[in-house]
């Protein structure tokens, strides 16, 4: 338990409870001057005027949920395929660390690991910056200005215009999230933990859950995230989880977190305004989703280490969690429909020019 830690992991132990008691308090909304309230009104009634003369856009939602489904599915395996776990091992080997694989860097000392691990936020976080400025820019001048330069003038000549806007913030919400998919697993392999077994992609993305949840949702998305982990640890429910499943799960919850990412972001399409909104607001977002994954990782590393179970917040309860994804679930209905389909054991052969699924 707890009380058996070594002075470090004690150390971190109480980090990481004064981490999750800040992270997960309920902010009060700052107060906002009638000017600036305003302005903010005024630029809101341009985006929504505008995005309404826009040929295409009363579309919007399934058109961008198809496309960022096939961009998630691509990306996120991706992601996966690139965290450098070669890489991880040899720097815990150069400093005595004995490992062979990503597994065996659980057995080490935090304090080895914190000498170790570099601080990969800051390097996600720049990635960040610079693909959302250029997507607030094309998504503002290249998207909205080529549809016809100004509202009145938007026509049916606007078509090109409005499919650019639209790939342009399908491509963001992707990048961002596949940046922070990366990031996500990156991050988690230094603690040991390899992003590419199906139960740790379902953990990335728990932790990409809390990261874009909103300030009323966050306490319901760490809850998804401790289900996620008792799920994991309840190996036995889960024996039929294998990559076709978490591949369909991380395609559905990539593609709500992208839908609802960027109906936060739709101030991208006023121009000039959008370039800095499009790079803060994904600074911001990898910075926060980075930040969870250390904190998250380092907390189920010595609840691992030590034996401390995760406990149910009842105030979880109570919190706002309609965007909340629900992954435990999701995966559940997977698996069921998994176990549904019908098996392909027909024994006559195909014939030629046949095709067969």
């Amino acid at each position: 338990m707890s009380g058996d830690m070594t002075p470090y992991d004690r150390k971190a132990w109480d980090e990481i409870e004064e981490w999750r008691q800040k992270r997960l308090a309920v902010r009060t909304p700052r107060v906002v001057s009638e000017g600036t309230r305003e302005r903010l009104r005024v630029a809101g009634r341009k985006v929504r005027n505008s995005v309404r003369v826009l040929p295409g856009l009363p579309d919007f939602e399934s058109i961008f949920v198809g496309s960022l489904e096939a961009l998630a599915g691509l990306g996120g395996r991706a992601a996966m395929a690139t965290v450098p776990k070669a890489s991880v091992v040899k720097a815990y080997r150069k400093r005595g660390g004995d490992v062979d694989d990503l597994e065996d860097i659980r057995t080490l000392d935090l304090e080895l690991i914190d000498k170790v691990k570099p601080r990969l936020g800051l390097r996600y976080t720049t990635f960040a910056t610079a693909e959302g400025a250029g997507a607030g820019f094309a998504a503002s001048g290249g998207g909205l200005l080529a549809a016809g330069g100004t509202v009145a003038g938007a026509g049916a000549g606007a078509a090109p215009g409005a499919a650019l806007f639209m790939g342009t913030l399908v491509a963001d919400a992707a990048a961002v999230l596949v940046a922070g998919h990366r990031a996500v697993a990156h991050i988690g392999a230094y603690y040991g933990y390899d992003a590419e077994h199906p139960d740790e992609q379902l953990f990335v993305l728990g932790i990409l859950g809390l990261g874009t949840a909103s300030e009323g949702a966050k306490l319901a998305a760490y809850a998804e995230i401790n289900k996620l982990v008792q799920a994991l640890a309840r190996r036995a429910t889960w024996d039929q989880l294998n990559q076709n499943v978490v591949t369909k799960v991380v395609q559905k919850v990539f593609t709500r977190f992208g839908f609802t990412l960027t109906k936060k972001k739709l101030g991208q399409a006023v121009p000039i305004m959008g370039i800095a909104l499009g790079a803060g607001a994904n600074t911001i977002l990898l910075k926060r989703i980075t930040d969870d994954a250390e904190h998250l990782y380092r907390e189920r590393f010595l609840r691992e280490r030590y034996g401390i179970e995760t406990v149910a917040d009842s105030s979880a309860a109570d919190a706002d969690s309609d965007e909340v994804v629900d992954i435990v679930n999701i995966v559940d209905a997977e698996i069921l429909d998994e176990d549904n389909e019908p098996p392909n054991d027909d024994p006559t052969p195909a014939a030629v020019g046949d095709e067969r699924t």
